[in-house]
């Protein structure tokens, strides 16, 4: 499967007919063009993979794929936010586990003090 992303074509004078500037989500790059029939104008909009454009493509073409691949991230982050999330839990409860055996284990040498203390008592 290949992704291709949506840019539109700025312009400018990059040194090679097969070459041509575009706006591709904010980011100025030179993108080879000679894969397409004809070349592209200032303001048309093409699919770019790896650097060649592959297709010219309508504004609304061009503005649902942003959309798509907007959700994309979108899905990705909240995924990654639920598993940081998981993770910190899972982090939280073994520290919670830790500290309660920590206790445990305090607890258990105070109730051997307090025995060898009341048994030399009692030798006494």
């Amino acid at each position: 499967m290949c992704l291709g992303i949506p840019a539109r074509i700025t312009g400018g004078d990059t040194g090679h007919p097969d070459l041509a500037a575009v706006d591709m989500g904010g980011v100025t790059r030179v993108i080879n063009i000679g894969l397409l029939d004809e070349p592209p104008q200032p303001g048309d909009w093409i699919l770019v993979h790896m650097g060649f454009a592959l297709s010219t493509m309508t504004a609304a073409e061009a503005a649902d794929a942003m959309a798509a691949l907007g959700a994309e991230r979108e899905a990705e982050d909240q995924e990654a936010a639920r598993r940081e999330a998981a993770g910190q839990e899972a982090a939280r409860r073994e520290v919670a586990g830790q500290d309660a055996g920590d206790l445990q284990a305090l607890l258990d040498a105070v109730d051997r003090e307090v025995a060898e203390r009341e048994a030399a008592r009692g030798a006494q």
